[in-house]
């Protein structure tokens, strides 16, 4: 897909395939669904061995595992095993809190789903924002997220920069800072 930032509304249309009356088709909506994948960031998930191995790696477990050499090679095996255990407790540990520290945040970015409104056949519907596809009608609102990169046909923007800039925390009674931009086509 080329940088579409630049060109004019119409030259957008004719390369999406979109009808700004319309919006796109259910079969489109597939087609396109199957052709660019899902309006979202692939997440890697990790090894679960290797993050458990990790956990032998840093200033804490080195210093425990000098203890254990350390105590191998001078025959103190109460030591030995003991710091041994210890060892491994602490990594256990650690990895059991990390991975529902981790279950919590999936969690929560499963019940943060953020929904678009998109006209599709002529009707405006809601649907999870990770399933707009190139070419869809997104409606937005104030105080909506914008779902995914979109070029403005129709309106104007406001940007209400005061959290950015700190000045809510700041004056709660000052008036905010907006931008305002009109748009052409």
């Amino acid at each position: 897909m080329e940088d579409l930032s630049e060109v004019n509304i119409e030259e957008i249309q004719r390369v999406l395939g979109v009808d700004l009356n319309v919006g796109l088709g259910k079969r489109e909506v597939e087609h396109r669904l199957k052709q660019y994948g899902y309006n979202e960031v692939p997440e890697k998930k990790a090894n679960a061995l290797i993050l458990f191995l990790k956990k032998f790696l840093g200033l804490s477990a080195w210093m425990l595992e000098i203890i254990i050499v350390l105590s191998w090679i001078l025959r103190k095996t109460s030591d030995f095993y003991i710091v041994t255990a210890l060892l491994v407790f602490n990594s256990v540990l650690g990895y059991i809190e990390e991975h529902k520290a981790s279950s919590a945040v999936d969690s929560l970015m499963q019940r943060l789903q953020v929904n678009a409104r998109v006209l599709r056949d002529r009707v405006w519907t809601m649907v999870p924002a990770r399933e707009l596809v190139p070419g869809d009608l997104v409606r937005l609102r104030s105080g909506d997220f914008v779902p995914a990169d979109v070029r403005i046909v129709t309106g104007e923007v406001g940007v209400d920069q005061s959290a950015l800039t700190g000045e809510s925390q700041l004056n709660k009674r000052s008036q905010q800072t907006t931008l305002s931009i009109p748009v052409r086509l």
